[in-house]
């Protein structure tokens, strides 16, 4: 019974996220703001998510996700539509302009990799998030790769398959934001001079144990609200 309680959380988290992203991919607009208040969901454990933190963490950093999704917005959707009309028109093939829309394309991967984490997990400006979000690769190559990889398989299910796109709505955002979060970890370790491990366990410690010994952050945050 309790693994298939588990199981129907996993599978309603999923069918609201993905009609979340979804929909905020359809509109174009709103969807760099979704994506890092996803990220921002996906930073709780299980036990502990809930939608709104969604808007919680949107609302929170408004005005960094506005210049942010500005940004990302002009060097996706740009390079996007120059390589669909290249691909559709290959007679009208201009090289530079392709050559600029893939480093384009490789910076928007890249911001769209690190940058949600950063302002999840970071009180910084758009140009220390730039810098911040570059730096973020550096937390672990490997993991870097792997989320950038995932990114770019999005980009290209975008330009070449994209009904297949709604099946990675939900995962891509889990398993790129776990990635970042442990390169994130282990930048914090590095500038504290400690381990990863001695840094969760703090963190661990941090938290509030009820009374089973469970840690509930949700408890402490309405103790907080009502003080």
């Amino acid at each position: 019974m309790k693994g298939l309680n588990v199981f129907g959380e996993y599978a309603f988290e999923f069918l609201v996220i993905t009609i979340l992203m979804g929909l905020s991919a359809v509109l174009i607009l709103p969807f760099v703001p979704m994506l890092v208040g996803v990220t921002g969901f996906f930073s709780r454990p299980m036990g502990e998510r809930r939608f709104k933190d969604i808007f919680t963490t949107i609302r929170g950093n408004v005005r960094l996700i506005i210049i942010y999704t500005i940004f990302q917005l002009v060097i996706l959707v740009f390079p996007v539509l120059n390589i669909y009309f290249f691909n559709t028109h290959p007679q009208n093939i201009n090289g530079f302009v392709l050559a600029v829309s893939c480093i384009a394309l490789v910076v928007c991967v890249i911001y769209l990799v690190t940058a949600p984490t950063i302002i999840v997990n970071m009180n910084v400006t758009f140009f220390q998030l730039l810098r911040n979000g570059f730096m973020l690769l550096f937390g672990g190559l490997l993991r870097s790769i792997l989320g950038a990889a995932c990114f770019a398989g999005v980009v290209a299910l975008i330009l070449y398959y994209p009904y297949v796109l709604i099946f990675t709505l939900y995962a891509v955002p889990l398993v790129v934001s776990y990635l970042m979060r442990e390169n994130l970890y282990v930048l914090k370790a590095k500038m504290l001079n400690t381990s990863v491990y001695e840094l969760k366990r703090q963190q661990c410690s941090d938290d509030y144990l009820d009374e089973y010994g469970n840690i509930n952050r949700n408890k402490t945050e309405n103790d907080n609200e009502e003080n």
